[in-house]
């Protein structure tokens, strides 16, 4: 009994450090194209005013305005992340890093990409106290992953993001209740956060057929399927409401 529960947590112990999936490099000779736009049905929601509470020599006096669903002229929701889900092998991440900024009381950007796994590094360009907080979300619940203090004399720190099981991270200052920003993390790079329009276009996918998963911040996720061509071009519209 001993020996089994010994293997049992080996067992363990490899499974959390050297996971059974992990996405592969490789060449990708025949790619293909996902094209799509991001639409909102309906009429979105007011914004919502925020009261600026503290620091306003800095943040500003008063509310400020926060569109938690932007949507352009044309109907094309903004602020989307759209991932194929299921590509265990294929082409590299870009080489830049991945930075996330504290100015002017506010997380620039707003919502990223950021593989999982990678360093983030956290910026603070404002004359005073933030404290970063982030949370993997998990379905309806959600846990810490840090929480960093990060005062005036020290303008950079050095965070891995690293999920277990969710797939987004909500971003939270503890000195500053009115600032709110997003992480979308992923395995792999074929995913893509949408232009101002709500398009979106991402290359070099191994042919076949995939689940295209949409996610907002604020209205959940659409999934749809859809089948890539060898050297071809897909396109896909995903809908909210």
């Amino acid at each position: 009994m001993r020996f089994v529960l010994l293997v049992g947590m080996l067992v363990t112990v490899v499974l959390a450090t050297h996971p059974l999936w992990a996405y592969e490099v490789v060449p990708v000779a025949d790619g293909g194209v996902l094209a799509g736009k991001i639409v909102f049905r309906g009429t979105p929601p007011e914004p919502k005013k925020v009261l600026i509470s503290k620091d306003i020599e800095v943040c500003g006096a008063g509310h400020r305005e926060r569109r938690d669903v932007e949507v352009a002229a044309d109907g094309g929701l903004t602020q989307v992340v759209v991932s194929i889900e299921g590509v265990s092998r294929g082409k590299a991440w870009p080489t830049e890093s991945f930075i996330l900024d504290q100015r002017g009381c506010a997380f620039r950007p707003y919502l990223q990409v950021v593989r999982n796994g990678a360093e983030l590094v956290i910026l603070n360009s404002d004359p005073m106290l933030h404290n970063i907080h982030t949370y993997e979300l998990i379905g309806g619940a959600k846990r810490t992953l840090f929480n960093v203090a990060q005062p005036k004399f020290k303008p950079k720190v050095v965070q891995t993001i690293k999920v277990s099981r969710g797939k987004a991270i909500r971003v939270e200052c503890d000195a500053h209740d009115f600032m709110l920003g997003w992480i979308a993390v992923s395995d792999h790079p074929y995913v893509s956060l949408v232009g101002e329009n709500g398009a979106f276009e991402i290359a070099d996918v191994p042919p076949g057929t995939y689940k295209v998963r949409a996610w907002h911040p604020f209205l959940g996720e659409q999934v749809q399927e859809v089948t890539i061509p060898a050297q071809g071009r897909a396109s896909v519209t995903l809908e909210f409401k």
